[in-house]
Formats: structure tokens, sequence, C-alpha cells
């Protein structure tokens, strides 16, 4: 009676371990993951840092196919592994495989993550002496699909990849010439005004000038940037009025 018991225990057990197998989803669906650390920015425009990762990759607009066809590509393998390996189900695994690999191929599929965190000193106690650690706290989430990308690409290319759009279009273009700028186009140009090839590496009289002004619609972007002289610069500004 025992043995039977126990017999009958067992073939639960596998049922169940087979039931479940059936109705389990090995497979996760693929996601492009890109942190931002934001640690000390009091109110971060979210939206220019995916400009910022869109600018800086490599072909821009075609950079983004590209790290959406290479995860695309490495789930795939994996899926495929399993599939190669699977003892059981293994048409209806693929059924299941097939049905998101549609999923994910379609242009609305949300695969990048942008995950925005903030580092936060917390402390513990041992033997009566605090000790500081560092977490990380996810402050916002941003997901987007490869058409959403594919748009923000776009318009960052009718830019020139210059710079963010809100940066773009803001009215207040001198707020932006920050120092982290002038210094960079002061090093581009080495340190010489871009008239009269004066040379001024200790920044006596030297100006950081808009070729296009900003009343003419002028940005506070690189190519739109020069290093004058002061006596260029204010030559420079009396012939445009």
């Amino acid at each position: 009676m025992t043995f039977l018991l126990l017999g009958g225990f067992i073939l639960i057990l596998v049922l169940i371990i087979i039931i479940k197998d059936y109705l389990s989803n090995p497979f996760e669906y693929p996601h492009v993951t890109v942190n931002f650390d934001i640690s000390g920015k009091r109110q971060p425009v979210y939206e220019d840092y995916v400009d910022e990762w869109v600018n800086g990759l490599a072909g821009r607009r075609y950079g983004i196919k590209n790290e959406f066809d290479k995860v695309l590509n490495k789930w795939d393998s994996d899926c495929n592994y399993y599939l190669g390996h699977c003892l059981l189900w293994r048409s209806h695994k693929e059924e299941l495989y097939k049905t998101m690999r549609n999923e994910v191929v379609q242009y609305d599929y949300k695969m990048f993550e942008f995950i925005f965190s903030r580092n936060q000193t917390r402390y513990r106690q041992q033997n009566y002496k605090k000790y500081a650690y560092t977490v990380q706290n996810v402050v916002y989430v941003h997901r987007l699909s490869l058409e959403d990308l594919l748009g923000i690409g776009g318009e960052l290319e009718r830019i020139n990849y210059e710079t963010t759009r809100r940066k773009w279009d803001t009215k207040n273009q001198r707020s932006l010439m920050t120092k982290k700028l002038k210094d960079k186009i002061k090093k581009r140009d080495h340190y010489t005004c871009q008239m009269c090839g004066k040379y001024m590496p200790d920044e006596v009289g030297l100006h950081i000038d808009h070729i296009i002004p900003i009343k003419e619609g002028g940005k506070s972007v690189e190519s739109n940037l020069q290093v004058l002289c002061d006596k260029c610069n204010c030559s420079k500004g009396k012939k445009l009025l």
C-alpha cells in the first residue's frame, strides 16, 4: 500500500513538472539597456541624455539600427541554442519563440531602455562605528522603440548631430555657452584668432565668437563658433551693423 502511494505521488509530481514545463516560457524579451548616472544633477532633462547618446553612436542613425540588430542576433542565437537542446515540447517552444520574435521585430516594440540612476550614500553600524557605502537608486526608466529612436535620429541628422534637439530650439543660445564648450573651441582653434592669426595662449583679449550671430539665427554649436581677438571681434560687429 505504501509503495502504491509513493508511486502515485511520484507520478503526480512528474505530471506537475511536465505541465509546468509546457506552460512556462523559457525566453525573455531582448533589451538594449543604457545606464546614465545623474548624481548631482538637480533637474536633468532626460531627452538630452538620449539625444547625446544617439549623437555619440558610430554612424548615428545607422548606429541605432546596428544596436538593435546586435542585440536581436544575440537573442536569436541564445534562443536557438536552447531549442537545440530542448527535450520536451520543442515544437511548442518554437512557436513561442516565433511569436515573440514577430513582436520584437515590430517597430513599436520598446527594446531600448534608458535607465537614470543616482548614487546615494548610506551608513551601517558595526562594532559601534559607522561605515559609509554607496547604493544606486533608479530614478527613472525611459523606454523607446526602434521607430522612436530612428525618428529622433532623423531630427538630429537635420541639425548635423551638433547638439540636442532642446538646445538647438532654445531661444536663449547664450546660456548654452558653457565653460566646457568655450575651452573646447579654444583648443580646437589653438588659441588663435581665425581672422588675423593672432596667437593668444594667455587668453588675454580672446573672444569666442558666433560666426552666424544669434540674432541672425546662429546656434551655440561647435561649427558656428570660432576664436577671435578683441580687435577682430569688434571690427566684425561693426561690419554686421
